[in-house]
């Protein structure tokens, strides 16, 4: 008879544990907690980008932790918290924290997508062991034909991220034209803080996307302008009009996680992301 290791022991209750947590399989409890905080924030999946807290808490366990205590059940992992991984232990692992603190992974940040067909089906494997929805990220132009595949394959989302000026996708348009000869699962993940960089508006941007805006990275600038770049402040606090932006949402249809990626304090973010929440969840309530 084999013996197990200690992490081996560890990792299989981690397993038993995380099996309730997937998508379609949450506990009761669970289920509760997220159907008040889409109440609070009008029907909206509000999470956080990981990377937000990575200065002031990069340890995972201590992260999540954190998401919880500002009440939210949502995280987008960057790929640095979280490597694409097929070892079996390590994804119950992660999903056992996950439980803990009543957190799912719903998107899952990906940063440049190379044209690696082994890499991106080990990628596509990974999310769908994790539950992942939307995979977001900068796919270069040899990657579409293989993305394409496998979102049909998988059934999971690819969202195109803008990234402002100077990047491959600055502008709405660019995104548009990237995805327009691909399935309707490639779409776009806006960060409004770039649009704005851009001298975009997000609400204009939101309608632009449509029906194939498959995440937010909700922050906010102190300007929409290219030249100077304008600073981030607290959203809700700028120029952004967040009625007006989740009234956009609601008319795309937008269904997808909404993803605070906030730097407003890196060091110190919690009271400046607890703010941003205060103000999205008025202006969400206001046009639910």
């Amino acid at each position: 008879m084999s013996t197990l290791s200690r992490r081996q022991f560890v990792a299989t209750g981690a397993a038993a544990a995380a099996a309730t947590w997937l998508p379609g399989r949450t506990a009761g409890a669970e289920d509760e907690k997220k159907q008040a905080s889409m109440a609070k924030y009008g029907g909206f999946r509000v999470g956080l980008q990981s990377n937000v807290l990575s200065a002031f808490s990069p340890e995972l366990e201590p992260m999540l932790g954190h998401i919880a205590g500002l009440g939210l059940h949502w995280v987008e992992f960057a790929h640095w918290h979280y490597e694409v991984t097929d070892d079996a232990e390590r994804i119950a692992e992660v999903q056992a924290l996950l439980a803990r603190h009543h957190v799912q992974v719903e998107a899952y940040f990906l940063g440049e997508i190379e044209a690696d067909a082994q890499r991106l089906r080990q990628t596509f494997e990974f999310a769908r062991k994790n539950g992942v929805s939307v995979l977001v990220g900068q796919p270069t132009e040899e990657a579409f034909p293989l993305l394409d595949t496998l979102v049909k394959e998988f059934e999971i989302k690819v969202a195109i991220h803008n990234y402002g000026p100077g990047h491959r996708f600055d502008r709405i348009t660019d995104l548009l034209v990237a995805a327009a000869p691909w399935d309707w699962r490639i779409g776009y993940c806006l960060d409004t803080g770039h649009a704005m960089r851009s001298g975009e508006p997000p609400v204009d941007a939101v309608r632009r996307l449509g029906s194939r805006l498959y995440g937010i990275h909700l922050r906010e600038q102190a300007a929409v302008q290219r030249d100077p770049q304008p600073p981030e402040t607290i959203i809700g606090e700028g120029p952004l009009d967040l009625q007006a932006f989740c009234r956009a949402l609601r008319e795309v249809g937008f269904s997808g996680p909404l993803s605070l990626e906030v730097y407003y304090n890196r060091k110190a973010p919690m009271e400046p992301l607890r703010r941003c929440l205060a103000n999205l969840a008025a202006a969400a309530r206001a046009t639910a």
